[in-house]
């Protein structure tokens, strides 16, 4: 966790706070999706928001430090948001999650690209057709590819 993040872990370590951005990148029928070595599921190119950071702002700065491509507020549309309520490594998380969509040629040129500021990432375009047998989280993502609307939602996966 960076100094600069909106990130909380509460004292005994079991809840965890999130204010994060991804970035749905769709084009010619394929969505772009990253996965890191030790995940065995795939998920957006994203990250957290920092402090006084505006979330347009943290996806334009978080597509720059892991992708190398410089996006501009024109490149990016606000789709989504999420209140995802889920576990990871035993840690019980509650994230804001902001979604944006992109249209950037420059991003559409890419294909099976390292993370620039992460060990073991790879970053690939899917077939939309396939990624319903994917593993995808939040799985939401299968299924708003579509979307151009802002929507939000609420997801809890550990009632």
């Amino acid at each position: 966790m960076k100094k600069n993040d909106i990130s909380y872990l509460n004292v005994d370590k079991t809840i965890k706070f999130n204010y994060r951005v991804a970035l749905l990148a769709i084009h010619n029928n394929k969505i772009l999706l990253q996965k890191a070595d030790r995940d065995d599921y795939y998920s957006l190119i994203g990250g957290r928001v920092h402090l006084l950071e505006d979330s347009n702002q943290a996806i334009i700065r978080e597509v720059k430090e892991e992708t190398g491509i410089e996006l501009n507020i024109n490149d990016i549309k606000l789709i989504k948001v999420v209140e995802n309520f889920f576990k990871y490594d035993n840690i019980n998380f509650h994230e804001l999650l902001f979604v944006y969509k992109v249209d950037s040629v420059e991003l559409y040129k890419k294909d099976n690209f390292k993370t620039l500021d992460k060990d073991n990432v790879i970053n690939k375009w899917y077939n939309i057709q396939n990624i319903s047998n994917m593993d995808i989280r939040p799985e939401f993502i299968k299924n708003c590819y579509n979307d151009d609307i802002l929507k939000n939602e609420i997801i809890k996966l550990n009632n």
